[in-house]
């Protein structure tokens, strides 16, 4: 039986009655793993009820105009692993290329399924599949297995800020971090008949955009996510409070990546923290006190923002004070100007915005402070808003491994339009959205190495 806490987790989307079912489908998309996921969990708790074999549905988009054959290539590994250990619970897990809906559509014909769980995003595709499969012959559940606090659980409405957010997370953090889940078993009943492919087989037919000189600093998968978690643990946390905004050194978590494509989860990762600190945030040390900030707090309330908020990808969904100031100040004169193309190569004049690109389209990553600092001048730099969120967020889901998700949005908006932030002191082209420069890097840690290290 699944606990009263967990079952918060799960929507019920639609409900409908199918007849001589054949199995229950685990649609896999944002939780790309085995432990902590609920909605796995979730799916087989509920098959096992009916009598029936467990699916995992991976859908696979061949193309795409903003993710690069290195992302692809890391997630295929990821799912290669994550494919071998599910053998071992006798739970098949099949890939299907296509449009979604045409896939869904055939699943839903040739295996029959009582149900599909769905884990949770709060981003529009899923929303419009959800959608979609409301008219289906199935019954439609998702589970938010990628927040630690379910994002309905944590509010109904977007939350202005951090502060707002912050107490209602506390409220029922523990609850949810002391409940045990239920473990993935083997699975009583099988379909042995389905046509299983290894994941890393279908990396031959991706046609996206292979980019040059363009290395990935991690590896992939659930063992890489886990050893780089004990690294940051034993070497980095205590610190990462007077490391973690220095991009001259090694200070950060390195976890994104893993958390993007759901190779670990943001539960594993506070618990392994508590067991080693206690589960008193008030008395945690600096280091891990603002990493546990970070990994709960403003990783939710991106979420929290994209789920009750469509317009996360628009200057329409900025704050009301910040779209007025960024308009009274959208004829100011731009010192400089550059097209895509000059912003994508590195090709300003700042050498500190051409380091951060550099590393950027070099390694899949940005230091976090440097990102705050590259979007704000895409702003300076661009004709308008407008213009600067469409160029901030096509280079950060080109390049950047975590792109294309919550966390990456509502940092460009808070850079670009004071998203979660409030007025600060007015000047050109900002308004009064908080403005980052050049000597403010330098105050705050060695620019000149960070430049020479990313400087070809």
């Amino acid at each position: 039986m699944l606990s009263e806490t967990f079952l918060q987790r799960i929507r019920i989307i639609s409900k409908k009655t199918v007849t001589k079912a054949r199995c229950v489908i685990y649609f896999m998309s944002r939780d790309q793993r085995i432990e902590e996921n609920q909605a796995l969990m979730a799916t087989q708790q509920y098959a096992i009820d009916k009598g029936l074999p467990l699916v995992v549905l991976f859908i696979l988009k061949l193309n795409s105009k903003v993710r690069a054959q290195q992302h692809y290539e890391f997630m295929l590994k990821g799912l290669q692993e994550l494919s071998f250990l599910l053998i071992h619970y006798d739970i098949p897990m099949i890939i299907r290329t296509g449009k979604r809906r045409d896939v869904l559509s055939a699943i839903i014909n040739d295996l029959t399924p009582d149900s599909i769980f769905l884990d949770f995003s709060p981003l529009n595709g899923q929303k419009s599949i959800q959608e979609f499969l409301i008219e289906q012959r199935v019954s439609v559940f998702v589970v938010d297995t990628h927040n630690i606090v379910p994002v309905w659980v944590t509010s109904q409405k977007q939350e202005w800020s951090a502060y707002t957010i912050r107490r209602k997370i506390q409220k029922h953090l523990l609850e949810y971090l002391e409940k045990q889940p239920v473990k993935v078993r083997v699975h009583p009943f099988t379909m042995r008949e389905l046509n299983i492919e290894q994941p890393i087989s279908f990396l031959r037919n991706v046609k996206v955009r292979e980019l040059t000189n363009y290395s990935l600093i991690i590896k992939s998968g659930t063992k890489a996510a886990l050893a780089t978690l004990e690294d940051f643990l034993e070497s980095k946390i205590d610190v990462y409070q007077e490391l973690r905004n220095d991009p001259s050194k090694n200070g950060q978590s390195d976890l994104s990546g893993y958390l993007h494509f759901g190779q670990i989860s943001s539960l594993q990762i506070v618990k392994e923290v508590f067991n080693k600190y206690g589960n008193n945030i008030e008395n945690l040390p600096s280091g891990p006190a603002t990493f546990i900030e970070e990994i709960i707090v403003r990783k939710e309330l991106s979420d929290n923002f994209c789920y009750y908020n469509r317009n996360y990808r628009l200057l329409d969904g900025a704050p009301a004070w910040a779209r007025q100031t960024l308009a009274r100040h959208g004829e100011d004169k731009r010192q400089y100007t550059y097209s895509i193309e000059q912003l994508e190569n590195a090709m300003t004049h700042d050498l500190s915005w051409n380091a951060a690109q550099r590393q950027m389209i070099q390694t899949g990553k940005m230091h976090g402070y440097m990102r705050m600092y590259w979007a704000k001048k895409i702003l300076e730099w661009s004709p308008s808003p407008k213009n600067a969120i469409e160029s901030a967020i096509y280079l950060n889901d080109t390049y950047e491994l975590d792109g294309y998700d919550p966390n990456g949005y509502v940092g460009i908006l808070w850079s670009i339009t004071g998203l979660h932030d409030r007025p600060w002191f007015e000047r050109e082209i900002y308004g009064t959205v908080r403005y980052m420069n050049e000597a403010g890097l330098k105050r705050k840690f060695d620019l000149d190495t960070y430049i020479k290290r990313w400087t070809i």
